[in-house]
């Protein structure tokens, strides 16, 4: 069972808000045992698996994989914009 010096004084400790009634529900049965919400919750947070870390290298192989299958096109530069949109006198076309 933890101990007061486990957790921070409630004052210093962030509200969870439980929106599912169904959550809300089983945690009040699970804390008729005289166990606090807090120890049943961070038990079941300490069983639960972390997500593996992704390697970079292998997500930026997923990206160019993804990129590849995308066709290249060009695109026209500043310049070719504004020699297709004004004449040699600075005038509209």
């Amino acid at each position: 069972m933890a101990t007061a010096a486990h957790h921070p004084p409630r004052r210093k400790q962030r509200a969870i808000t439980i929106r599912s009634d169904h959550a809300l529900k089983r945690l009040e049965l699970l804390a008729r045992d005289g166990r606090s919400q807090v120890e049943i919750i961070e038990e079941a947070l300490d069983r639960m698996p972390l997500p593996k870390e992704k390697d970079r290298d292998a997500f930026l192989a997923e990206i160019r994989a993804i990129q590849a299958r995308v066709p290249k096109r060009t695109y026209p530069t500043m310049a070719e914009i504004d020699a297709e949109l004004w004449d040699e006198d600075g005038l509209p076309r």
